[in-house]
């Protein structure tokens, strides 16, 4: 398992510290989130992969539309990941992972929304490639609903079993990181828990220690 941090921020300065912080603490998966590229531009995400050019970098772009040319923007700004909507139509997905893989872009598909993440993503992998599936519950829905990762951890398993990696993300800390653990998810996506604590880098050791046990 990995931890992917989600670097959620609108402080470009902030940002760009943080990972480099993390990046000397072993962080091998570092996102530049929705909040962070919205803010400042996808030429940005070159910044962050600047700051820790050993790990890999997630751009969160959540694209719905034009989706081989936002391929083409994720990469050409470094990313080596970028996320497309579950959602959204399925020949904006195509277009993104088709265009997204002779570059050499690895394709997250984000769940956010879906009903049914299980029967979206077993359609999308019958039309286009893809490297992950994220199962992605919304801080809007975790205030509103009171909703647990339990769940995002049963549908990921159950995604999984269509032989595609796995990502879970909203509202991950140490406890809900204990029980993540203990499966065979490839990856937990953590924003608050690490850069909102006193120490991003010390929270990031906390929770890499319960992966590695």
């Amino acid at each position: 398992m990995r931890i992917q941090i989600a670097l959620d921020l609108t402080d470009l300065l902030k940002a760009v510290n943080m990972a480099r912080d993390l990046c000397t603490a072993g962080a091998d998966l570092l996102e530049a989130g929705t909040p962070f590229i919205k803010t400042f531009g996808i030429g940005a995400v070159a910044l962050l992969k600047s700051s820790c050019p050993s790990a890999e970098l997630v751009a969160d772009l959540k694209t719905a539309d034009v989706g081989a040319l936002e391929a083409e923007l994720a990469r050409t700004a470094g990313a080596d990941w970028a996320t497309v909507m579950a959602a959204t139509n399925i020949e904006t997905i195509e277009e993104f992972a088709l265009r997204g893989r002779e570059l050499g872009l690895k394709i997250a598909l984000d769940t956010i929304g879906v009903l049914s993440p299980y029967d979206r993503v077993k359609e999308v992998l019958g039309r286009a490639p893809l490297d992950m599936a994220i199962m992605h519950l919304g801080i809007d829905v975790q205030k509103r609903r009171g909703l647990t990762v339990d769940q995002l951890v049963a549908e990921a398993l159950r995604v999984k079993d269509l032989g595609i990696s796995v990502a879970v993300a909203g509202g991950i800390g140490q406890r809900e990181l204990e029980k993540i653990a203990a499966t065979n998810i490839d990856v937990a996506i953590i924003g608050r828990a690490i850069t909102s604590a006193p120490s991003p880098k010390e929270a990031f050791l906390l929770l890499k220690s319960i992966i590695t046990k």
